[in-house]
């Protein structure tokens, strides 16, 4: 029973904790202030890189950021072969190639309703940190260099 329970809230001494911070104003609006810069730099980041990307002839696309802390983006990989001759059928092989080759985890937009082939998809940017999204960049065009 009390395993259970242990997520549906905070401690209490965490909940005093933050009532108490939440009091110094200024305190919080640094906080505010960074928190969403760094994620609007986050969401730029990878915007621009998928829109190099695209740009390269890769078959990727983003709509801009539009206030949140995910980017749509689409992976337009259907029938694309891998180095070992597999080909990518569907957007289940999609997402676990790009998870396995890349290391990039994104939801297909299915998981929200869409149709079971959508090409696109969303990419969070909460859990990455600004210096990280070069890389993931430059992992997804070495990953899609290597499909025909």
């Amino acid at each position: 029973s009390i395993l259970s329970h242990l997520g549906a809230w905070a401690p209490k001494a965490e909940q005093v904790a933050t009532a108490r911070y939440l009091e110094r104003k200024n305190d919080v609006d640094n906080y505010l202030t960074r928190f969403k810069d760094e994620i609007h730099s986050r969401l730029d980041g990878f915007y621009k890189g998928f829109m190099e990307l695209k740009s390269e002839g890769f078959k990727v696309d983003a709509i801009a950021p539009q206030a949140a802390i995910y980017l749509t983006v689409q992976f337009d990989l259907h029938g694309k072969k891998t180095e070992n001759g597999t080909v990518l059928e569907n957007t289940k092989a999609i997402t676990k190639y790009l998870l396995d080759e890349a290391r990039v985890a994104i939801v297909p937009f299915s998981a929200f309703g869409d149709s079971e082939n959508s090409t696109w998809y969303r990419l969070s940017v909460g859990t990455c940190r600004i210096d990280e999204v070069e890389k993931v960049i430059e992992n997804l065009r070495r990953t899609l260099a290597k499909l025909s």
